[in-house]
């Protein structure tokens, strides 16, 4: 017989911690990514990215009128822990990347670019509606609003070369500062639906083999969230982008971006430790200075 309160438990722990680097999150943290898990989680969770749009791997820095095609491989770890009581993750994820890029006629940005981006360490914590349960404890748990603290540093380790127009590093430091809000309507087996709201700034270095600066990029992206059954979910996404403004040899640019986007999603879990996520989505409306395109998204999931 089926045991509802244990797959209940499995269906939040196998949509929870689908996140992308800073450099991929032109396609969103997900849906039902920050969902509380049991202490002592570990989770691997490979994802696969197709995006057609202006931008390369870096999504911060639009090229309007190029064509990008990049397919993004990553590999993240994350363990969720204790902080005061109250329920946290430290996660590391380490992508690569196969960029096509050109640019009309221009010879600048004709070509592509392969290999290991830049490394992102990642911390979640929640600041109200997730305590830190056992998993012993965590069949008891009823989440009705959760506020959490994000904190991403990603790092310059990716490959690089000043003289090349398509890199797949980034030459600079970003820090992402977000507050995940989720607000679950209703709960339990094969019926939950839930409102989720990610507000998140991003601030970066300079690039100074490219004598580039970036001013802070600001994003609002939203989920709506409904069970179909106790196997399957589905969400109808949304993100809104601005700001992110750039300066080249100490010339503004006045390129500020504003963007929004729409998308759906698809989750299913096959056991208590396997799970996947299948995401799409598109801009359907931004300025000339902004993100353009389409987006496919693959998020797989294993947990011990």
């Amino acid at each position: 017989m089926l045991n509802l309160k244990k797959y209940s438990v499995v269906g939040m722990v196998l949509t929870t911690f689908i996140l992308g680097t800073t450099k991929i999150y032109a396609a969103g943290d997900g849906p039902r990514v920050f969902w509380a898990v049991p202490v002592d989680t570990n989770v691997i969770t490979p994802m696969y990215f197709n995006i057609d749009s202006n931008y390369g791997f870096d999504n911060s820095l639009v090229v309007p009128d190029a064509k990008f095609n990049t397919d993004i491989y990553a590999l993240m770890y994350t363990r969720a822990i204790s902080v005061g009581g109250n329920l946290g993750s430290i996660s590391v994820i380490v992508p690569g990347a196969k960029v096509d890029a050109s640019l009309g006629n221009i010879p600048a940005l004709q070509g592509e670019s392969s290999g290991l981006g830049d490394i992102t360490v990642m911390g979640v914590f929640s600041l109200m509606g997730a305590p830190a349960y056992a998993q012993k404890d965590f069949a008891s748990y009823t989440p009705e609003t959760i506020v959490d603290l994000l904190v991403a540093v990603t790092a310059p380790t990716g490959e690089y070369d000043a003289d090349k127009s398509i890199n797949i590093g980034t030459n600079r430091w970003s820090f992402r500062v977000g507050a995940p809000i989720m607000h679950f309507f209703s709960t339990g087996p094969g019926n939950t639906t839930s409102l989720e709201v990610q507000p998140s700034v991003t601030f970066f270095t300079d690039n100074d083999d490219a004598l580039l600066e970036q001013a802070p990029l600001y994003r609002l992206e939203a989920h709506v969230t409904h069970d179909f059954n106790m196997m399957l979910w589905g969400s109808v996404d949304a993100m809104y982008t601005t700001g992110g403004e750039t300066t080249v040899n100490g010339l503004d640019k006045d390129n500020s971006q504003r963007s929004l986007g729409l998308g759906v999603s698809l989750g299913a879990f096959f056991s208590p430790t396997i799970g996947m996520t299948l995401s799409y989505g598109e801009i359907v409306s931004n300025n000339e200075h902004s993100q353009d395109g389409s987006m496919f998204r693959v998020t797989g999931k294993y947990l011990f």
